[in-house]
């Protein structure tokens, strides 16, 4: 797989949206910044916390306080408490869920500077730092959360220098000062330092978090639940005194002067330093911007840069991949797996506040402008610009990052993209997808293609990336992101103590779930109502009903779609659980639905729902061009329900060709029907050629080929030209097919006209065929059918034989077998043998291993006028049945050297 260059991308303007509840105020301005997986929370000059949804980022309500400034804002892990510390040292907790309120205060720190807060995982202690090196603890209870009592807080320890930055990790908390990092076991309650070395400034810290054994994790969690004694000071230990688990604990790194990093143990050991000062002597990436600059405006830099020493004050987990820091000036991300610069920019100036969710970073600048950007890589971006509609910033970003691409990927297919750099603004969208498409295709396969087997046995297929995401960090995040979807933040009434101790017992259940239970699981509610509407179907619906029917449980499919919409990151994986779901519906619908009822209704609200419920049962192989046109098909078999098929392509024939031939575009056995019908009609034949031709089925051919004329077939030439250059018959750009697609079978297409038709229509159409285009292909089977389904039809049986076939399809194999056809080619061989003039063979006399028996006993020869059941006459010959009905003894016609009936 390719690695394409990383890239920070502003696609999102989220400045105007925040500023929005203060623009009519001159007074109040944002002070501090903190992202979680559904929120943004600012706090403010005034006091109060303002709330966002963070996709879209739209405003929620505003959270009222009067404890001052607010200089520090973190949510929990939960998203249902929020701690924030004010500029008098004073550390508040406010509930958000099941109601709004302001549940404890902290004085431990009072006028103090609160450097930093930090959350345990569970949700349940807050660890707070101040500018003198004094660590403290707020413990939360359900009891707690509800108000009963005041939440207990204490001092943990009193360190040499000011707190730079906390991070926790269960059960370990971090912590790195001014001048040492320290690792702290918050369930033995003791800490040690980390290293030997001090230094002197602003470092962070952080866990680099790995994938932690779930029963180790549940275990420390209980363990740390089950504690009921108050936190209590934190002793320092020696390192050979640690009671840490190395198994449990991720990688630690912590941030040294010179921009280097210390890669260390959970017992403190420094494990190896890692240099970034020469790896970071390359120029500052341009922030992608999806604006209508002008494209010279925005080059990427390619000039040469120094080496940089560089102390980087906080540390965060990006991408769950990459290490993230920034200075006042600058931001960064870092590899220390395999020590490399991913990207740097000095874009922003004046740098306040950061905070980083997934792959996207948030930033909060001196003049109180906020900026969101996205770490993509490059193919990433244009894929994500692409499938989100935004054509015009794909096209140019591709212009603009060209220099990479070209280097990556060296297809002559997608040079048409850098040709019209002085021209895409006049371009519209779909001309624009269009050429966007091979790209497109060719960034795609670049993605990871293997399935996905879920614990609960449902295989995901076309996952793309989403394997990167199937992780133990994860799984919390898409509990809340659920439950968030679904949840109210308004205030509401206080429930009682067992309930709200009940709905916590579930939700620590919930979080302790795996990744798929939990989707799987809230799926699966979701979609009962619309299970049990589907199964509640009956066959007596009037017209009226069905229709109701039809309505409600769109409005319900539709509304578990947008719901599942807003978890951007695992749209793929509920889009395939709910359209497995979606055709189990559908098969319930058409398999009780009445079919007379759609024979008899006009309501096209009942037509389209049929018709869209047809469509998604048999079209699942279905493939197009970015055009929109169909690919060729390497196999055509019929659909399920056929017969609603039918009459859905009877009521629409006359009502609207575009839904006919959408229809059978999507499921292409449909052609044989509505081709017929088409011809009927009396539209113009042309409008379908392309379709037919594409569906390379010899039964919809053998319909539509032999009624056209010479202009028509010259049409056929060119389109079937086009296909052997596996070019699309609509816009003529090369298609890639992952399978083989044969061309068209001639011997079939020719027996199926035989069969439709007879062998006279047969052979006049062979005939065309011949002088079109010579057909060395054909099979000596096909002349054989010609024959024997002469002789049939010559004795009023109506029915093709076909020699390409040796099982009893049709009930007469046995004049098909191997055994006969070779014994009908030795009579054949002998009866030539027996004539010196070759053309009486094409008018006269001959039998071929028939036997003919006369109705009339007293049936005369008219050249011996002797009956024509003589023996002697008979003899080897036989005799000569003519057109007129006239019959001959043979041996009579070779005696009188008669080639035809001379009764005319």
């Amino acid at each position: 797989m390719q690695e394409f260059p990383h890239i920070l991308s502003e696609c999102e303007e989220i400045n105007q949206v925040l500023h929005k509840p203060i623009n009519s105020t001159q007074r109040i301005k944002y002070t501090c910044l903190n992202v979680s997986q559904n929120y943004i929370i600012l706090g403010s000059t005034s006091g109060s916390i303002y709330l966002f949804n963070r996709e879209p980022c739209t405003f929620r309500q505003l959270i009222p306080l009067s404890e001052g400034i607010v200089s520090h804002v973190l949510i929990s892990p939960d998203e249902k408490i929020i701690a924030l510390a004010t500029t008098r040292g004073i550390v508040c907790v406010v509930t958000l869920k099941p109601t709004i309120k302001l549940i404890a205060t902290s004085n431990e720190h009072a006028y103090e500077k609160i450097m930093c807060l930090c959350w345990n995982d569970n949700s349940s202690e807050i660890y707070i730092g101040d500018g003198t090196g004094k660590v403290s603890a707020i413990v939360l209870s359900v009891f707690t959360i509800n108000g009963m009592f005041q939440s207990p807080s204490c001092t943990l320890m009193n360190l040499d220098s000011s707190i730079v930055q906390l991070n926790f990790s269960l059960p370990l908390l971090l912590i790195s000062t001014l001048t040492r990092c320290y690792i702290c076991d918050t369930v033995h309650e003791q800490y040690k330092q980390i290293g030997n070395k001090a230094r002197n400034g602003e470092f962070g810290a952080c866990f680099y978090k790995m994938q932690i054994d779930k029963n180790v994790k549940t275990s420390t969690i209980k363990k740390e639940q089950d504690m009921t004694k108050k936190k209590s000071s934190f002793s320092l230990i020696s390192e050979s005194n640690s009671n840490i688990p190395e198994s449990i604990s991720p990688k630690i790194f912590c941030a040294r002067p010179g921009s280097r990093f210390w890669e260390i143990s959970a017992n403190g050991v420094v494990l190896k330093t890692h240099q970034f000062k020469e790896l970071l002597a390359i120029p500052p990436m341009k922030i992608h911007k999806v604006t209508k600059q002008e494209l010279e405006q925005r080059q990427y830099v390619n000039h040469s840069w120094t080496s940089q020493s560089i102390n980087f004050p906080q540390l965060f987990v990006i991408a769950s991949k990459y290490l993230f820091s920034y200075t006042s000036n600058g931001l960064y991300i870092l590899d220390l797996v395999n020590p490399n610069v991913i990207l740097w920019s000095n874009e922003f100036s004046n740098i306040t506040m950061v905070d980083v969710i997934e792959n996207k970073i948030y930033l909060m600048i001196s003049d109180n402008e906020f900026h969101c950007l996205t770490l993509y890589t490059l193919d990433a971006l244009i894929l994500h610009l692409y499938y989100t509609n935004q054509y015009y910033n794909c096209l140019e970003t591709c212009i603009t990052y060209k220099s990479q691409l070209s280097k990556l990927i060296n297809d002559k297919h997608i040079n048409d993209i850098y040709d019209i750099e002085s021209n895409q603004r006049k371009l519209e969208n779909d001309e624009i997808s269009v050429l966007l498409q091979p790209l497109i295709s060719i960034l795609k396969s670049n993605l990871n293609p293997s399935p996905i087997k879920l614990d609960s046995g449902i295989v995901v297929v076309n996952s793309g990336n989403l394997k990167q995401k199937f992780n133990e960090d994860q799984q919390n995040k898409l509990t809340h992101q659920i439950c968030s979807s679904t949840e109210s933040i308004q205030i509401s009434s206080v429930q009682n103590t067992c309930s709200d101790i009940k709905n916590i017992l579930e939700l620590n259940s919930n979080l302790s779930s795996t990744l798929d239970e939990n989707l799987i699981r809230k799926i699966q509610i979701d979609l009962e109502p619309i299970c049990t509407l589907s199964s509640s179907i009956k066959t007596s619906m009037t017209e009226k009903e069905m229709e109701k029917f039809i309505l409600e449980i769109r409005k319900k499919m539709d509304n578990i779609e947008r719901l599942y919409k807003t978890l951007p990151q695992f749209k793929d994986l509920a889009c395939d659980i709910i359209d497995n779901a979606k055709i189990n519906f559908t098969k319930t619908f058409l398999t009780n639905v009445s079919i007379e009822l759609l024979r008899s209704t006009m309501n096209m609200i009942i037509i389209d729902h049929f018709m869209g419920a047809f469509i998604l049962i048999n079209s699942s192989n279905y493939k197009e061009c970015t055009c929109g046109f169909p690919f060729p098909i390497d196999q055509i078999k019929e659909p399920s329900f056929l017969e609603i098929g039918k009459i859905l392509l009877q009521k629409l024939v006359n009502r609207s060709t575009e839904k006919c031939i959408n229809l059978c575009n999507r499921v292409p056995y449909m052609w044989r029907e509505y081709t017929s019908l088409y011809i009927k009609q009396q539209y113009a034949i042309e409008d379908i050629l392309r379709q037919c031709l594409l569906t390379q089925d010899s039964v919809t051919l053998s319909i539509i080929l032999p009624i056209l004329d010479t202009n028509q077939w010259k049409l056929i030439t060119i389109y079937l030209k086009k296909m052997d250059d596996k070019k699309c018959l609509f816009c003529e750009k090369l298609i890639t097919l992952e399978t083989n697609v044969s061309s068209i079978n001639w011997n079939r297409v020719i027996f199926e006209v035989m069969k439709k038709d007879g062998p006279d229509i047969a052979m006049v159409f062979l005939k065309k065929l011949e002088v079109l285009f010579p057909l060395k292909s054909l099979d000596k089977s096909i002349f054989q059918s010609f024959i024997f389904t002469k002789i049939l039809h010559q004795h009023g049986l109506q029915f093709a034989v076909d020699f390409k076939c040796n099982s009893n399809i049709y009930g007469y194999n046995t004049m098909c077998s191997t055994k006969i056809r070779d014994q009908l080619i030795k009579v054949l061989k002998k009866d030539i043998a027996q004539f010196d003039n070759k053309n009486i063979l094409s008018t006269g006399a001959h039998h071929w291993g028939m036997q003919y028996k006369s109705k009339n006993k007293s049936s005369t020869c008219p050249c011996c006028t002797l009956s024509l059941q003589t023996s002697v006459l008979l003899d080897n010959n036989g005799i000569a049945i003519f057109p007129c009905g006239h019959t001959y003894h043979v041996n009579c016609m070779i005696e009188k050297k008669l080639t035809k009936c001379n009764l005319h």
